[in-house]
């Protein structure tokens, strides 16, 4: 089971939702929605899970800090896309910076060779898309990806704590590389791989 953190919002008619994004659903994972309500009750959520995903959004709140600590301390594998990553970034002494310019664009991420994205994809270039509009400039977390600003951060020290600054679950369906991200975070979840 992998667990996928729901946001908060509203509908057309002003009541509170919860939502996930539909791209997730077309993994292939047996997948637990959990609801963004009180830590106590997603930890028992996320205690039932083999690893986390954490969707992107427009704001993250102090509870996505809380949760992604929560992982973190307890080296769950964690797999954090867009807003999700800029929490990550600044739970560890992270800044976001606003940018412009990057809606429904596309564009060419570096990656270091030494780090678990290099490993999963196999390659030190990647296209990805954009639909952000902060990025992080700074963080104590490793920036395992860059274009012209930060694109994807990491702890190697754990089993699987990757942040990315793109959407891979809109490029799955076309895309070998990004699929890889998602086979890779399910063979770890599933104790079929091992980080060194």
């Amino acid at each position: 089971m992998i667990g996928l953190i729901s946001n908060f919002g509203y509908s057309e008619s002003g009541n509170e939702i919860y939502y996930v994004y539909k791209n997730f659903f077309k993994l292939g994972y047996d997948i637990l929605i959990i609801p963004l309500n009180d830590m106590d009750s997603i930890k028992e959520s996320i205690n039932r899970c083999k690893g986390i995903i954490m969707q992107g959004g427009d704001d993250y709140q102090p509870i996505h800090l809380e949760i992604i600590k929560y992982l973190y301390d307890n080296d769950i594998p964690l797999l954090a896309i867009c807003m999700s990553m800029q929490a990550m970034g600044m739970l560890f002494n992270g800044k976001l910076e606003l940018i412009n310019n990057h809606s429904d664009t596309y564009h060419e991420v570096f990656i270091d060779t030494d780090t678990l994205l290099y490993d999963i994809l196999g390659t030190d270039r990647l296209i990805v898309n954009s639909y952000h509009k902060y990025t992080v400039n700074s963080t104590d977390l490793y920036v395992s990806a860059y274009s012209n600003s930060v694109e994807a951060i990491e702890d190697k020290s754990k089993r699987f704590f990757l942040g990315l600054q793109w959407h891979p679950e809109k490029m799955i369906e076309y895309d070998k590389l990004e699929r890889k991200i998602f086979i890779y975070f399910k063979e770890v979840c599933d104790g079929v791989k091992r980080i060194n």
